[in-house]
């Protein structure tokens, strides 16, 4: 139960953390661009990615990876607490 209450806090942080990122405030234009430092919206391979439809894709495969880390956790936490029940019997 104890994994539980982890991978529900961990999700919990990640949907607030991806809600924060809509909410963010926009930075002010002035009349003084500094050109070092691309602009967030000047990623070449974010937009390439989106244009192309491939950015779902990406999204996917990290959910994937994701869920299978999660379901892999239940699993051996299932193991392991059917273990310790074996050795305090």
């Amino acid at each position: 139960m104890k994994l539980f209450r982890i991978l529900a806090l961990c999700s919990f942080m990640l949907c607030t953390l991806a809600g924060l990122q809509h909410v963010q405030a926009q930075p002010e234009q002035t009349q003084v661009e500094y050109s070092a430092a691309p602009a967030a919206s000047d990623v070449e391979m974010a937009d390439t990615l989106r244009q192309d439809g491939k950015i779902y894709v990406v999204v996917v495969v990290l959910l994937t990876i994701l869920i299978g880390l999660i379901i892999y956790l239940i699993m051996l936490d299932r193991k392991v607490s059917k273990l310790e029940k074996q050795f305090k019997e």
